[in-house]
């Protein structure tokens, strides 16, 4: 399953709102069945809840 991105407005940031949304969709994932959770980013947040980097990917913009 894919978590992110998961933000919150600043007033309402370090309240454990965001972490409590990541691990509610990780609980609800693997009750439908889902064995792997995964982010496209090497943001602390998503390392404080034990995600690992697994892979690398880069990604290429271009504005139209």
């Amino acid at each position: 399953m894919y978590v992110e991105p998961v933000c919150t407005i600043p007033e309402y940031r370090q309240k454990g709102l965001g972490k409590a949304v990541v691990l509610e969709a990780l609980k609800r994932g693997r009750s439908l069945g889902a064995e792997k959770a995964y982010v496209i980013s090497d943001s602390s947040f998503y390392k404080s809840l034990g995600f690992q980097q697994h892979s690398h990917y880069t990604f290429y913009w271009h504005k139209i």
